[in-house]
């Protein structure tokens, strides 16, 4: 049988061939990837590693999980640092004023410490003690190391009836004290040294301040309180080991310490500084950043950085500031007092 072809008429060609074409034509717009704007598909998505950039952080190494912490708390015009160790283990060195207290134990409750392992007063002035009841009264403490100074103020005298009443008792701290914590974390006590220091060109309870080693490993750390020339002095002539990667500096900056020969004889790495951005005392004085910026030593200041951490595993140590500085590091302050004063 013969089957028949008929031919499609023009118009159903043109009609199916259109048809065609919009199909093909869909199919492909539906595969193009609409323009982005590059301002935002470009930026990379912060996550939980990145840097924070408003943060000065000079920590290009990778630590272990065992890590020691000092925290040098942002307090204004004072001192206070918290050690907390490998095994939670804490130390509270100094409290600041009476105003600093409240930031002082918020440190505390953010480090879910709730109950000090050891509270160092430095020595008997009120931007160092004044803080400590309160401290006290919100969270318990096991032992109390103090320099053994007497100071007739309303501010020693209040500290001492609180550690009497939530202590017990104190210790006085003498050079060659030791004390182990945990994971190899050692705190030695170089001074005070009988016997205590009295002819002083400035304060002598700053001179008699408590001077510590934090030992870690290989990692080393000086806390040096409010301690003068005179205090560092001695210090050398007893031949202490002071070498330190980290130095607490003394007395907020202040010029009368920080001799040329102590910084030679720590040779820190990094040197922290704890002052306040109001303070009339002339701290960190210019002549103390000179010697530490002569000598290529990393400086950090609470005043300019907020609080400063510095942790270490025992091998390798990072140090970690709360934001950026809002000044010139290297540029110190003018005093408008007339002689040294004890803050």
């Amino acid at each position: 049988m013969k089957i028949e072809r008929k031919k499609l008429s023009h118009p159903l060609i043109f009609i199916f061939s259109l048809l065609l074409l919009l199909t093909t034509l869909f199919s492909i717009a539906c595969n193009i990837e609409l323009p982005t704007d590059k301002s935002t598909k470009d930026k990379p998505t912060k996550d939980k590693t990145t840097k924070d950039k408003n943060k000065d952080d000079d920590s290009p190494k990778n630590l272990g999980s065992k890590q020691l912490q000092i925290h040098m708390l942002d307090i204004g015009q004072g001192d206070s640092l918290l050690i907390i160790t490998p095994e939670k283990k804490s130390i509270l060195i100094d409290a600041g004023l009476v105003k600093a207290a409240p930031k002082v134990i918020e440190a505390l409750e953010e480090n879910n410490i709730e109950n000090i392992d050891l509270v160092v007063a430095s020595h008997p002035h009120a931007d160092h003690i004044g803080g400590i009841p309160k401290v006290l009264d919100a969270v318990p403490a096991k032992k109390f190391l103090d320099s053994g100074q007497e100071h007739p103020t309303a501010t020693y005298e209040k500290m001492l009836t609180k550690v009497k009443e939530k202590i017990g008792k104190l210790t006085i701290a003498r050079a060659g004290q030791k004390f182990e914590l945990d994971s190899g974390v050692k705190l030695e006590v170089l001074g005070p040294s009988e016997p205590l220091l009295e002819r002083v060109s400035g304060s002598i309870e700053n001179a008699n301040s408590v001077i510590l080693m934090l030992t870690y490993g290989d990692f080393r750390m000086i806390f040096t309180g409010d301690s003068e020339d005179e205090t560092e002095a001695r210090l050398l002539e007893k031949g202490f080991n002071l070498k330190a990667q980290v130095l607490k500096v003394a007395h907020h900056g202040s010029q009368y310490a920080t001799s040329d020969e102590f910084l030679k004889k720590v040779n820190p790495e990094a040197a922290i500084i704890s002052c306040g951005e109001d303070n009339n005392y002339g701290h960190p004085a210019p002549p103390t950043l000179e010697k530490l910026k002569n000598d290529k030593v990393k400086v950090y200041r609470t005043d300019l950085q907020g609080q400063i951490t510095v942790v270490s595993d025992g091998k390798n140590y990072q140090i970690k500031t709360e934001h950026k500085a809002t000044g010139n590091i290297w540029e110190g302050r003018t005093s408008s007092k007339s002689k040294k004063g004890d803050s």
